[in-house]
């Protein structure tokens, strides 16, 4: 029996530090999230190719993450499509400042409207109103600004931890929406 691999915000931050890449670890868990989200399943080679041109970085830039990225990619895929909700967006922990925070889940927002947006859904897929209420959400959330160091509140901790929450939920139900509407009707894949 194969052990299930974890990996962490601070994995993929470690990955892109050695494999000396600029990015943001949150927008890619991202990315790969939309593509997951999106019905898309990628092979190893083109995981490496869809990264390196989300990065704009040579193929060979992108294979010195070595092991991380494909890791990353079961773990997001096997979390995704868990019956049991277990998914929940790779963010910085509660050792960075709120603001690290907040931008983080904006690059992770961004990095997975960019996914989904490219993960081979023609333009015929009907989004419901759920869904498309959700992604307008996703979108308004990737434009989070920063907050005044100074005047931080516990309110503002509770809000951020409700809007980790809802990003968690929305993308649970695009990945159902979308993936039940593929199980009735053939979708096109450009």
């Amino acid at each position: 029996m194969e052990a299930e691999v974890v990996v962490n915000f601070d994995d993929i931050a470690d990955a892109f530090i050695r494999a000396n890449m600029s990015g943001s670890p949150a927008e890619l868990h991202g990315l790969l999230c939309g593509r997951v989200s999106g019905g898309e399943h990628l092979s190893e080679d083109d995981l490496v190719s869809t990264v390196a041109e989300f990065l704009d970085a040579p193929l060979e830039r992108v294979e010195d993450f070595g092991d991380m990225l494909p890791e990353l990619y079961q773990f997001t895929y096997g979390q995704i499509c868990s019956s049991g909700f277990e998914f929940v967006p790779l963010l910085p922990d509660d050792d960075f400042s709120l603001n690290e925070r907040l931008a983080s889940l904006g690059e992770w927002c961004q990095g997975f409207l960019f996914g989904l947006g490219n993960s081979g859904l023609s333009v015929e897929t009907e989004l419901t109103g759920d869904i498309a209420d959700a992604l307008g959400d996703l979108a308004s959330i990737s434009h989070v600004s920063a907050i005044d160091d100074d005047n931080e509140e516990e309110d503002d901790e509770v809000s951020y931890t409700e809007l980790v929450e809802y990003v968690r939920v929305a993308v649970l139900l695009i990945y159902a929406e979308l993936n039940a509407t593929e199980d009735n009707s053939s979708r096109t894949i450009h």
